[in-house]
């Protein structure tokens, strides 16, 4: 998978991907948000305490642990903790 990442002064501050055939055909082409959180799976929890679900369950990937979430009128974003400050 081909990820590229958006920089300034050598800090992420986006990045994007292709969406191949890992992707199900059904998904639209997208944008999301990420939010920096001290504790991803504390933050997973938090949001379906309030009534949100959790569409990817905290995951451990490359920059971090990650899960994507959708509040409770469906909005979609995503929550990373990072391993060192960012």
């Amino acid at each position: 998978m081909l990820y590229h990442e958006l920089q300034i002064d050598g800090r992420t501050i986006g990045g994007c991907m292709v969406m191949d055939e890992n992707w199900p055909a059904e998904v639209p082409t997208h944008w999301t948000v990420y939010f920096a959180t001290e504790d991803t799976d504390a933050t997973a929890a938090k949001c379906v305490e309030l009534g949100g679900t959790v569409q990817v369950p905290p995951t451990d990937i490359p920059p971090g642990r990650f899960a994507v979430l959708n509040d409770p009128q469906g909005g979609m974003f995503s929550v990373m903790t990072f391993p060192q400050p960012i």
